[in-house]
């Protein structure tokens, strides 16, 4: 989830007040409508009916549906990113800043199943795949600090855990919040070895490695 291609950018960013909670308003009617009624029902003068205002205003900030889904992921993906820094700032064991930046990342838009699906697809049918994977190296989760990962490391985890976490969203996977799922997502990732120039290095140096180093 990331910034969008320019064709899909959001035609007016929020300065003031009353913008912000226009954008809101936007974002929570597109949610209900897909909860409640599915993708198919979805549509800007949809939207525009179930936020209560005009379909002017709507375009006023998005081009299209679509825009608006991607929206919705840049804003979450924003909050994951400034919670993961404040995880880092605070400091604590490496097991449980991994674990709670991967719960964060699992919880994405929680209890709103339908809204995560269909923001995930806008994102990938709209978004490059470079922008992408910029986003991912910067704001997925943390990686454990000690085991002195590579980029090539980072580049094979991050994606293994986003790919499972996105293939279980857009499959509808029942278990996606469950512990059992965070559980088996650590064991992921503490159960990778790192590369051997990886590894030499993490006993030479004692700088950390995240995934904003990448």
């Amino acid at each position: 989830m990331a910034v969008a291609k320019k064709s899909r950018m959001a035609r007016r960013r929020p300065q003031q007040a009353r913008a912000v909670a226009t954008r809101a308003l936007i974002f929570e009617a597109t949610a209900q409508i897909l909860e409640r009624e599915g993708e198919t029902s979805l549509n800007t003068n949809r939207i525009a009916e179930r936020a209560g205002v005009s379909v002017g205003t709507i375009y006023q900030y998005f081009p299209d549906k679509a825009s608006i889904l991607v929206a919705m992921a840049e804003a979450a993906q924003a909050r994951n990113a400034e919670e993961n820094a404040r995880i880092a700032q605070r400091g604590g064991a490496n097991d449980e800043m991994l674990r709670l930046s991967i719960r964060r990342l699992i919880r994405t838009l929680e209890g709103r199943p339908a809204t995560r699906r269909a923001v995930v697809k806008a994102v990938m049918a709209h978004v490059d795949a470079g922008t992408l994977g910029r986003e991912i190296d910067r704001t997925a989760f943390l990686l454990p600090v000690q085991r002195g990962f590579s980029r090539l490391d980072a580049f094979v985890m991050t994606r293994a855990v986003v790919g499972v976490v996105r293939a279980a969203v857009l499959e509808g996977y029942a278990g996606l919040t469950s512990p059992a799922f965070e559980d088996a997502l650590m064991r992921l990732v503490r159960g990778y070895r790192p590369t051997k120039s990886a590894a030499r290095q993490a006993r030479t140096s004692s700088g950390g490695f995240t995934l904003r180093n990448v």
